[in-house]
């Protein structure tokens, strides 16, 4: 009897840690930590979080990197305008804000947009990238973030879970 129940016992032990294959629909929650200020290079998007003001910011903007800094919490640059923030030019401005920025809707990742050697077009896809971001900390040392959508697929929801996850980070960043 004790042998049954002890095998009984493994059994059900070891199949408490298998998982059937299907993927599982993660709960988005939205951002509701502290107000956070974002300049946008494009259309700002459309978010259920109402602690968050968006405003608009243009490239020419985004070079007074003293300023955007001490304006804005973060710059997202959303996806019509990765092939402009690619530019050379643009790679010293992203080294020198002392916030993140994060490119949306990328499947490149950060590389292309902080690096002198690297091009968007050159560059290699991510799989399951949706967004990027990326912060200079020192002169040699730098902090990155991968964002990636639920089950891969493209949806309201997932987007929205995406957002709310680079709203967190911005906020642990500003801490």
């Amino acid at each position: 009897m004790n042998k049954l129940l002890f095998c009984s016992l493994i059994a059900a032990t070891a199949l408490a840690g298998c998982d059937s294959g299907e993927s599982k629909e993660v709960k988005a929650s939205s951002y509701d930590g502290t107000y956070l200020k974002i300049g946008v290079i494009g259309e700002q998007p459309n978010l259920r979080e109402k602690n968050i003001r968006f405003s608009t910011l243009s490239f020419e903007e985004l070079k007074d990197t003293n300023n955007v800094s001490s304006k804005f919490d973060a710059v997202f640059i959303t996806k019509n305008n990765l092939k402009q923030a690619d530019e050379e030019k643009y790679v010293k401005v992203y080294r020198e804000l002392d916030i993140p920025t994060f490119f949306l809707e990328t499947t490149k990742g950060f590389l292309p947009f902080v690096s002198e050697d690297l091009t968007y077009a050159t560059a290699s896809e991510l799989e399951h990238s949706y967004a990027s971001g990326y912060l200079q900390e020192k002169k040699d040392s730098y902090r990155f973030w991968e964002y990636g959508l639920n089950n891969n697929q493209k949806n309201d929801k997932n987007i929205k879970d995406v957002y709310s996850r680079i709203f967190k980070t911005i906020a642990e960043v500003k801490e």
